[in-house]
């Protein structure tokens, strides 16, 4: 009697866990959305000042002649969109498995974040007004500070999925890591947004 062999198909691939992707997008949702409270408290005081000073009720200047440079801040925000490029490359690198590409993207990624933190610093030290001179100064520094430290976690993140992909465990089938990475320093970009425009631009 004959046997049939039967061919056996192989198993399904197991579904991956995005439990990274969701915990990075909530993530920089809840820091996005402390941003919004902060620009809420900055817009609210401020136009309270501005109704005092044009009805002769009292305020103040916001900040004093000169304090707030228009070059500093508007070459952060074009530092920033230069990072989400670098960011974007190491993401379409690591799809492709260009690995040399990707550890390469990554790294000027930090480095971008890093030359915005210096420009920052420089920007506060450069506005030379004590925090505890007034609202405006302080709520200066509390947006500054605030950013200071988001896009500081955004480059260890960064660091640790680079330190991850240099031992091998990303690649084009699973970029998952690269991936959050980037969902969160994306939302850094987003945040310096309104930054530049309410305390360079408008002042």
């Amino acid at each position: 009697m004959a046997t049939s062999t039967l061919n056996v198909l192989p198993e399904a691939e197991p579904t991956r866990n995005r439990t990274l992707l969701v915990g990075s997008a909530f993530a920089s949702l809840a820091a996005i959305m402390v941003f919004v409270g902060l620009f809420a408290v900055y817009i609210s005081i401020r136009q309270n000042n501005e109704f005092l000073v044009e009805n002769q009720l009292g305020g103040s200047l916001w900040f004093p002649e000169g304090a707030v440079q228009i070059a500093p801040g508007t070459m952060m925000m074009f530092t920033t969109w230069i990072g989400a490029f670098t960011m974007a490359w190491a993401v379409q690198a690591f799809r492709n498995d260009d690995r040399g590409h990707g550890y390469m993207a990554l790294g000027l990624t930090m480095l971008i974040g890093a030359a915005v933190i210096n420009q920052m610093a420089f920007a506060i030290g450069d506005f030379a007004v004590p925090v505890d001179r007034s609202t405006p100064a302080l709520l200066l520094y509390a947006i500054y500070g605030t950013y200071i430290a988001f896009l500081g976690s955004a480059i260890a993140f960064v660091f640790l999925m680079l330190v991850r992909a240099v031992t091998g465990q990303y690649n084009s089938s699973n970029a998952d890591g690269i991936e959050a990475a980037a969902i969160y320093w994306f939302a850094t970009v987003v945040v310096y947004l309104p930054i530049w425009y309410l305390i360079t631009i408008t002042k």
